[in-house]
């Protein structure tokens, strides 16, 4: 009996599950669904802008010009970026400086800021575990922020022992967490051609596995899966998130950034000036396009999953653009803006 009470249950959940999705993608319904699950509430693009110490704000509706605001510190230096709704909060990486900043997500008021250790790189917030992880990359640490406190819980150094084959050269680089708050996911990047996906247990903070990828690799987690784009294999493969079996391996000249929408994954050919839209149902690259600028590096998606925004890093680089998303999955360019110098890492809420 309670065995069959579970499969209607777990039927009535898929059901609803497979409801919700065609509702948010039908067009006819578009209107409703917005209303429904608050897509008519402020949405906003952001990118630190690493070569002018400030990050500047776009209406993720409109792609309008909203505000720019400088970081506190001489010489900063922003490089990635992570909100927390339930703290209505906005945290920054600062390079420089040894800390995470952080505002508040309406007003972009100065909040406070967090001492971590040198290098901030990626980041990434959940809140299930109210947990901020950061790459610290200068120092070779990851930084395990409580978003309770906005302290830190742990700084976790180089997994040597659980890997010995790293080599004085290992760094970690780019962080995510699970959905579920169960697991977190960095990369560590060892020379050209090697890159290790760590996983670890968000509650004990302790190694679980890891696997081998190509060089400089990134993440990102999609519902049961962990996209991992490794620029220098050319090629993005795809790890069951919860256990790291390869699923899948899709080619893809020097993939780099990574983001999603309910319908697609986005890449960026950071070397080849490309970006590539992935079928998230096929896992198939359907579409990709030219970008009229260099080094297209990160990018993010609107709530509505309409609109796609890149920005081109580089020493002397100001660009981002913003691209429509049309339904079958191809890209038009909307606009391109001049943001700070070296517009880095980018973030929607």
């Amino acid at each position: 009996m309670k065995k069959t009470f579970l499969v209607l249950m777990g039927a009535l959940f898929l059901g609803s599950c497979e409801t919700e999705i065609n509702e948010v993608n039908s067009e006819s319904s578009l209107e409703e669904a917005e209303a429904k699950y608050g897509y008519f509430e402020d949405n906003y693009f952001l990118v630190a802008n690493r070569g002018s110490s400030t990050f500047t704000v776009f209406d993720a509706k409109t792609t309008d010009f909203v505000k720019e605001i400088t970081l506190p510190d001489n010489a900063a230096q922003p490089t990635y970026l992570a909100h927390s709704k339930r703290n209505n909060s906005v945290y920054i990486g600062d390079f420089a400086n040894q800390k995470v900043v952080y505002y508040d997500a309406e007003t972009f008021e100065l909040q406070g800021e967090i001492a971590i250790e040198e290098g901030a790189f990626h980041m990434w917030i959940n809140e299930r575990v109210n947990q901020l992880w950061i790459n610290n990359i200068v120092s070779k640490s990851t930084s395990v922020i409580d978003l309770n406190s906005n302290t830190v819980i742990k700084n976790i150094g180089l997994p040597t022992a659980e890997i010995p084959e790293l080599t004085e050269n290992a760094v970690q680089h780019d962080v995510v967490i699970s959905p579920s708050g169960f697991a977190a996911y960095v990369t560590v990047l060892d020379g050209p051609d090697t890159s290790y996906v760590v996983m670890y247990n968000t509650r004990t903070l302790e190694y679980i596995r890891h696997e081998v990828v190509g060089g400089d690799g990134h993440l990102l987690p999609v519902g049961p899966r962990l996209y991992v784009p490794a620029q220098n294999a050319n090629n993005i493969t795809v790890f069951s998130r919860f256990n790291l079996t390869k699923l899948d391996e899709l080619p893809f000249n020097s993939a780099h950034g990574v983001t999603s929408s309910r319908r697609f994954v986005f890449t960026t050919g950071i070397a080849d000036n490309k970006i590539g839209v992935i079928g998230r149902f096929s896992n198939r690259v359907i579409s990709e396009i030219d970008t009229e600028f260099n080094t297209p590096h990160n990018l993010a998606v609107n709530r509505r999953g309409n609109i796609l925004f890149l920005a081109h890093s580089g020493g002397s680089a100001t660009k981002v653009v913003f691209y429509k998303v049309r339904r079958n999955g191809s890209l038009e360019k909307i606009s391109d803006v001049d943001s700070g110098t070296n517009p880095f890492g980018v973030l929607s809420y």
